[in-house]
C-alpha cells in the first residue's frame, strides 16, 4: 500500500472514529473491525514505506560522515588555535592593564608632587594667596598609554562560562531546600518508566505516581 492509499483509507478509518462510541455488542465488534483494518493498513503502508525510509537514512548518515570527515580538523585547527591565541592575549591584556594602572599612579604621583613643589615655590615667593589655589587646584595629570598587542582583524576575545556537576546528591539537596531552581534537574523519564513497566503498581518511588492506560493489542 502505497502513500496516497494509506492516507485516504486512513482519513475514512479516522472519520469513522470519531462518530463511534463503544456502548454495546454491536459498537464494540464495529470497533475491532475499524481497529483490525488500520493495524492491517499500517503494516502494509510500512511494508512500502520502511525500505524507502531505511534508503533515506543511510543516505542521510552517508552525507553526513563526509560532511564530518571534512569539518573536524577544521573545527580542531580552527578550536586550537583560536583558544591558544585567545589565552595569550588574554594574558597580555591582564600584564597591558596592570602597566596601566602603575603608569597612571606613577602619572598622578608626579602631577601631585609637581603640584606641592608649584605650591611650595609660590610661598617661598610670598605669594600665599596664588600657593593656596594652587594646592585646591586639580593636578594636572599626564596622559600616558601603554602599548597594548593588536587583535586580529575580525577578531575579538571572549569569555564563555559553561557548567559541570562536580557533587549531583549536593545539587539534589540545594533543590530540595529551594537554594537552587528545579530546573538545574531533569526527571529521567526513561528509566521512571522502564521501573513502571518492570514494576507497575508496586513501583514506589517519592514524588512519582504510576500512571495505568488500559490499551488493546491485538495479534496477526
Amino acid at each position: 500500500m502505497d502513500e496516497k492509499q494509506a492516507q485516504e483509507q486512513a482519513i475514512a478509518l479516522r472519520s469513522r472514529v470519531d462518530a463511534l462510541t463503544v456502548t454495546d455488542q454491536g459498537s464494540y465488534d464495529l470497533a475491532q473491525e475499524i481497529n483490525e483494518k488500520a493495524i492491517k493498513g499500517k503494516k502494509a503502508f510500512h511494508s512500502w514505506f520502511d525500505p524507502i525510509d531505511e534508503a533515506s537514512k543511510r543516505q542521510r548518515q552517508a552525507v553526513i560522515a563526509q560532511g564530518k570527515k571534512i569539518d573536524e580538523p577544521y573545527d580542531y585547527v580552527i578550536n586550537t588555535t583560536g583558544s591558544r591565541a585567545a589565552a595569550w592575549m588574554a594574558e597580555e591584556r591582564r600584564k597591558t592593564a596592570a602597566l596601566q594602572a602603575e603608569a597612571d599612579a606613577k602619572a598622578r604621583k608626579k602631577a601631585e608632587d609637581d603640584q606641592l613643589a608649584a605650591a611650595q615655590l609660590l610661598q617661598d615667593l610670598g605669594m600665599d594667596d596664588a600657593a593656596e589655589e594652587a594646592l585646591v587646584a586639580a593636578p594636572v595629570i599626564e596622559k600616558i598609554k601603554v602599548a597594548a598587542p593588536e587583535a586580529a582583524a575580525g577578531a575579538s576575545v571572549r569569555t564563555y562560562y559553561s557548567a559541570e556537576i562536580t557533587d549531583l546528591k549536593a545539587l539534589v539537596v540545594a533543590v530540595a531546600t529551594g537554594l537552587a531552581s528545579h530546573s538545574c534537574i531533569e526527571a529521567n523519564l526513561i528509566y521512571l518508566n522502564g521501573i513502571a513497566r518492570l514494576e507497575g503498581e508496586a513501583m514506589n518511588i517519592p514524588g512519582v505516581r504510576v500512571v495505568k492506560e488500559i490499551k488493546q493489542t491485538r495479534r496477526f
